[in-house]
């Protein structure tokens, strides 16, 4: 009789899970990263017709590259398709709502002395690399002369460069995407791996050397974010990088 009636209760409903799985996670990712791509390709096409009156040339799949090396609509592209999609990946780790969107992508300040360190760290990665480039004796990747060659705005391409591509990048890459892949059966090395190449596959403007050290400062960016549970050191992590980038193509 007993048994009977436990039988008859009604089972309590599965708990949701605060995170995407495996394949929600790529999926959306994926998605947000195509919207963040055609709203580039839409503001490129904007800065066509406002400030160069529109003046295509009969193909358009060249005029496109031609204005993907300008410096000024590269910028003016990327801020606002950047923002757009910093939005995109907070909403989509809204919806679950077992935990906060600043949860889900660990949106935590940590300490002073947690930044220093992190610096710290990729300061010394920055020099090791820049002092194989030097023995190599490689040059600027002709991508990032001619976008700062081209630029007159360079106050809006350093913003671009140096806070807008992080921001989106992180926010996608070592906030949404890593986190949901770390809780899925992949677990941290799966998300460390696939985040990596994920980030420095988008990268194809460079040649095979760039984008292998981008993929390796991606599993560098992953063990910070990791360490210290905070996606704000992945993020200044990666605006060091590009500052640095940034002076030496000043200076250089």
């Amino acid at each position: 009789m007993q048994t009977t009636q436990q039988a008859q209760q009604p089972q309590p409903p599965p708990q949701q899970q605060p995170y995407w799985g495996f394949w929600a996670s790529i999926g959306f990712s994926l998605l947000i990263f195509i919207v963040f791509s055609l709203l580039q390709v839409l503001f490129l096409v904007g800065y066509s017709f406002y400030f160069l009156k529109g003046e295509w040339q009969s193909d358009f799949a060249n005029s496109l590259n031609t204005l993907v090396f300008n410096g000024d609509a590269l910028a003016f592209a990327e801020i606002p398709a950047a923002l757009i999609g910093a939005v995109l990946v907070i909403l989509f780790a809204s919806i679950p709502k077992i935990i906060s969107a600043k949860d889900y992508l660990q949106i935590h300040f940590p300490s002073f002395l947690t930044i220093l360190k992190w610096l710290a760290i990729m300061t010394l990665a920055i020099m090791m690399i820049e002092a194989i480039n030097i023995i190599a004796e490689r040059d600027v990747p002709d991508f990032m002369s001619k976008i700062f060659t081209s630029s007159h705005n360079t106050v809006l391409l350093w913003i671009a460069v140096i806070v807008g591509a992080p921001l989106f990048e992180e926010l996608l890459f070592r906030g949404f995407l890593f986190e949901s892949l770390k809780h899925s059966a992949v677990g941290f090395i799966g998300a460390t791996l696939i985040t990596a190449t994920s980030w420095a596959i988008i990268h194809l403007q460079y040649d095979w050397y760039e984008i292998f050290t981008i993929f390796l400062f991606g599993i560098l960016f992953a063990i910070a974010k990791q360490k210290t549970q905070s996606l704000y050191i992945p993020f200044f992590m990666h605006m060091l990088m590009n500052l640095t980038a940034s002076i030496m193509m000043e200076i250089g």
